[in-house]
């Protein structure tokens, strides 16, 4: 096997063994092997995309991930797998919350579409290019999944007294529309 030395930059990717090669390198290899109870020569090497005789197994990408709090490998691997990784955000429950939530996607879209705009200003569009777009795209999906979670956090149940209440008004009231007057709600006593 030849030795091949990794640089960081190339390590912007998505590719989650070299992912993992850099979390591993910015927590601490010989850190992680004492964590992990394994050699730090076996470390080095699951960390090492390029080496063939250990592997990282997934029990050592979750240690990993939890022990240096960090999302990098998940990332990476919804990359590789055409999704993205989503930390949903911690409970909310006002509306001005979801008014900044919704605030949020509406900037990073116009940040997308920005880099779209600008990246056909020649009339083509470069890989590197496409690679700021996707880039911004991913960031403006997570911004969308993040409202759901905005959301989910505002959910009650309707109380049953209201909700007969809206029953009750939806059954007395009538909608009638006509054209030379115009739209009106009458209630049942008003039209019997």
């Amino acid at each position: 096997m030849t030795k091949h030395t990794l640089k960081r930059e190339s390590l912007l990717c998505s590719d989650p063994l070299y992912a993992a090669h850099a979390l591993g390198h910015d927590y601490g290899v010989d850190k992680l092997a004492k964590d992990l109870f394994q050699q730090p020569g076996v470390m080095y090497n699951k960390l090492n995309p390029e080496n063939d005789s250990n592997h990282l197994y997934l029990r050592d990408a979750i240690h990993l991930t939890e022990l240096a709090d960090d999302d990098r490998i998940l990332s990476a691997w919804c990359h590789s797998r055409g999704g993205v990784f989503v930390k949903l955000p911690e409970s909310v429950n006002c509306d001005e919350e979801l008014s900044d939530q919704l605030l949020l996607i509406s900037e990073q879209m116009g940040i997308a579409l920005a880099e779209i705009r600008d990246s056909r200003a020649d009339g083509v569009i470069t890989p590197e290019e496409f690679e700021c777009i996707s880039r911004e795209l991913n960031k403006t999906v997570r911004e969308v999944i993040s409202l759901k979670a905005v959301v989910s956090s505002q959910v009650r149940e309707l109380c049953e007294d209201k909700a007969m209440r809206l029953a009750r008004n939806l059954v007395n009231t009538t909608k009638v529309s006509d054209p030379l007057i115009g739209s009106e709600t009458l209630s049942k006593e008003r039209t019997a």
